[in-house]
């Protein structure tokens, strides 16, 4: 985690130095980013990152599991809280593909995380952000329980098969549809247009539909 001199920066220099890791992250891989690089493309001398940071690894693990899940959160907000379950859980469901499309640096920063291949020293950041992803779509659909949507007599087996759903599922959807892998995806304008806003309430839409008839609501 970041040290307490990194909270102390004036903003403008914290600011371009978290913009710069995140660029060299979705750009190479672990092994391959430089801290080098990112200290000379945030003008700050190298032997100054450890005054904000312990090393790489600890940079990027708190992108990973705190600085992209904020920006994700506040991308997607509030969303429908004076709406029906249902629809903000369609609303999500959107606003989680819009963040694909408009934030694809960002996106291929936890793409690679989840590459399985990834060496052992980052290889647990996976499972650590998909659990925090879990623990969200649980506060969700614990609402959905309380206001009568829906019964779980599990709640943890119906957060895990939903989670499959909108995630791995729906990626695989959206993947054949384009003709693309992910990776290509994230690297292409034209194809993230594609899957523009009418496209994504459409697939939000017959998650949903699916979800709800599994879940009895």
């Amino acid at each position: 985690m970041p040290k307490p001199t990194f909270f102390r920066l004036p903003d403008e220099r914290r600011d371009r130095l978290v913009e710069e890791a995140i660029l060299e992250f979705a750009e190479r891989t672990y092994a391959e980013a430089s801290l080098s690089q990112i200290a000379q493309r945030s003008r700050i001398p190298k032997g100054s990152f450890y005054q904000y940071f312990e090393d790489k690894l600890d940079l990027y693990r708190w992108l990973l599991t705190d600085e992209v899940p904020r920006r994700k959160r506040a991308f997607v907000g509030d969303v429908g809280r004076d709406r029906d379950f249902w629809t903000r859980l369609e609303d999500t469901i959107e606003r989680g593909m819009a963040f694909l499309v408009e934030h694809p640096r960002l996106a291929r920063l936890s793409a690679a995380a989840a590459d399985p291949t990834a060496i052992i020293e980052v290889r647990g950041l996976h499972k650590a952000i998909c659990e925090a992803g879990i623990e969200e779509l649980r506060s969700l659909l614990e609402q959905g329980v309380a206001s009568g949507a829906f019964e779980a007599p599990d709640l943890d087996v119906a957060t895990r098969l939903v989670a499959t759903i909108i995630g791995p599922g729906l990626t695989d959807v959206v993947l054949r549809e384009l003709g693309a892998e992910l990776h290509e995806v994230l690297a292409s304008d034209s194809l993230r247009k594609r899957l523009g806003p009418k496209r994504r309430r459409v697939l939000a839409h017959q998650a949903v539909l699916f979800i709800r008839h599994g879940l009895g609501g």
